[in-house]
């Protein structure tokens, strides 16, 4: 017999297996499995003041998270990471990017990077809406 157990404080080995069965299950329709990697800024004593969490696909890069610590915001840290990942997606066949974002946060360094909005939930989360971006990475023009 099994039983639903709510845990709020999870083993990571529990969280592992659930994240990799439907990473499987996802595989074997689509026939492949995203890659993670990272991309940090680093100062000279190898400390992380920001960085990207993203995924590769064959057609598309997923940023997961993008985050430049207070007080380096607005000096072109975002961008060079943002590009950074963008390159590294482009070297391994994508051909677009995709990102969501909280209305209070980075819509705005999103479209000035290149990026249109998709799509949008209106009031997700305590009154805010998640919004949704692309980026053709193609060097055309032409829509997908």
């Amino acid at each position: 017999m099994y039983k639903v157990v709510v845990d709020y404080a999870p083993a990571e080995a529990d969280n592992a297996i659930v994240r990799e069965g439907i990473i499987a299950f996802n595989e074997s329709i689509l026939g492949e499995r995203d890659k993670a990697f990272s991309i940090f800024l680093k100062n000279d004593l190898a400390k992380v003041f920001g960085g990207i969490q993203a995924f590769l696909g064959t057609e598309s890069i997923y940023i997961d998270v993008l985050w430049v610590k207070e007080n380096l915001q607005k000096q072109g840290y975002g961008t060079k990471l943002l590009d950074a990942a963008e390159r590294e997606a482009i070297k391994n066949g994508c051909i677009f990017s995709l990102v969501d974002t909280w209305d209070f946060q980075a819509e705005e360094f999103y479209l000035k990077n290149g990026y249109e909005r998709i799509g949008e939930i209106k009031n997700y989360w305590l009154g805010h809406s998640k919004i949704f971006l692309r980026k053709n990475l193609r060097q055309s023009s032409k829509e997908l």
